[in-house]
């Protein structure tokens, strides 16, 4: 064997085994990183529908509360009249209240008329739970989630659902409620999808790589080890880009459901309410429980609002960063009582949207940990544009970092890095000499299509 084909040898062997390595272990940190964030997604969306599930209880505890409260004409009239409330209250395709008396007999079902009247303490799903008396319990216990499989009114179909179940406990009756969860599979098989798409792409690259650098191995060899670490590099910043897209997708669509869905049935409702009131001028009973629904009513809107808003800022859509971080930080002020200053220029259109939100999420996430854990009094704000440098600073009172600083400053700080890394910029968290907490971001300005 000539000396050129040993050095030869020796050149590719060596390569041939870390790309293989490398393609290997690219592969199952991928997969990993598929489970660990399609985990995530899924239990973030699943906690969203926990929220819609409650909020859709509180709307129906609100419509059938002085009825349940004050019992007027009698109990049993109120019962009747509570049955044809619930009874023709539905939202969205497949969503309906149930009521069931703790010994298992059906009182209201809209969507399952021949379940009504019956009792149906022994009824098992396809997988054998017992979900009328696992429900009761849940509600006994001072009400709960339960997952049982259930039959779908649009498709005719039995299909995963969550659902929720509280005690009317003067009564013994079990109100509840569900979502189905099918989209929740959809939406993680797409995103596995895409994700498995990545690892393709990746994996036959890294093989290309390897094939051209065997081709033209010896002077080029450190050349293109670097070219596959830069390309590592590139295709993981990707793949965090698109869970942050994903986040920000999903947090969108939530938003425009509440907005557009619950928000203006709820504006519906008021409209129909103040024409009772204009019209109750003559009987003062009524006329004050016009007033008071529609003071509760407003105080259900305000309250999807600001889901709406904390989900999706419209503000920072149409008025741009600096007024999105003042709205921020009055409406953080108002939830907490914790003082907030903010300082932002307008970046104008320095900045791609996508950093935009970035450094909004960023603040969020600041504010939160803030709310959480700082025992702060006082929060600063501040953002500065210069021609070539943007400069964020988020400062409290509060209680302060430990000593000594950790170096990973935790899961938010974390995720505030990766955010900032995406488009270059450095992530620095210091304890200032008069205690609490600051965080210094520091994001380089060029043209705003290098920041999309």
């Amino acid at each position: 064997m000539s000396l050129k084909l040993k050095l030869l040898l020796v050149t590719i062997l060596p390569m041939i085994v870390i790309s293989v390595l490398i393609g290997t272990t690219t592969y199952f940190q991928a997969l990993d990183l598929i489970d660990s964030e399609t985990a995530a997604v899924e239990k973030r969306i699943l906690a969203s529908k926990k929220q819609e599930i409650q909020n859709y209880i509180s709307l129906a505890l609100t419509s059938i509360e002085q009825t349940y409260n004050e019992e007027p004409n009698g109990r049993a009239s109120a019962q009747e009249e509570v049955r044809q409330i619930l009874d023709n209250m539905t939202f969205g395709e497949d969503g309906y209240f149930f009521v069931y008396q703790l010994d298992g007999t059906n009182i209201v079902h809209p969507k399952l008329a021949h379940l009504v009247g019956k009792k149906w303490w022994d009824l098992q799903d396809p997988e054998g739970d017992y979900v009328i008396r696992n429900l009761i319990e849940k509600a006994q216990a001072g009400g709960g989630f339960h997952p049982y499989v259930w039959h779908r009114p649009s498709t005719d179909l039995v299909e995963d659902k969550l659902g929720y179940a509280i005690l009317l406990d003067k009564w013994g009756w079990m109100l509840g409620t569900g979502l189905y969860l099918d989209d929740i599979a959809r939406e993680v098989s797409a995103i596995r999808e895409d994700f498995a798409t990545s690892i393709r792409e990746t994996t036959i690259v890294i093989f290309v790589i390897t094939l051209a650098a065997i081709l033209i191995a010896g002077t080029l060899i450190a050349s293109i080890r670097f070219s596959e670490q830069r390309f590592a590099d590139t295709r993981l910043k990707e793949l965090t880009t698109r869970v942050f897209e994903v986040q920000e997708q999903e947090r969108k669509r939530v938003s425009t459901e509440l907005h557009d869905g619950i928000s203006q049935l709820l504006v519906s409702v008021r409209y129909g309410l103040e024409m009772m009131e204009s019209e109750a001028h003559e009987l003062p009973a009524l006329h004050g429980q016009a007033g008071k629904s529609l003071h509760i009513l407003d105080e259900a809107l305000n309250e999807i609002r600001r889901i709406s808003r904390d989900l999706r800022p419209s503000v920072l859509d149409d008025m741009g960063l600096a007024s999105a971080l003042k709205s921020l930080g009055k409406e953080f002020q108002t939830q907490s009582g914790i003082a907030v200053s903010v300082i932002a220029d307008r970046a104008h259109n320095r900045l791609s949207d996508r950093a935009k939100t970035a450094l909004y999420r960023v603040v969020q996430e600041c504010l939160t940990n803030v709310a959480r854990h700082s025992k702060a009094k006082n929060v600063n704000i501040e953002l500065l544009v210069s021609p070539k440098l943007l400069t964020l600073k988020v400062e409290d009172d509060g209680i302060g970092l430990p000593n000594p600083i950790p170096k990973s400053g935790g899961l938010g700080f974390r995720n505030i890095r990766e955010r900032m890394e995406i488009y270059g910029g450095d992530v620095s968290l210091s304890r200032p000499a008069t205690g609490g907490t600051r965080i210094d971001i520091s994001l380089p300005l060029t043209k705003k299509s290098s920041l999309d």
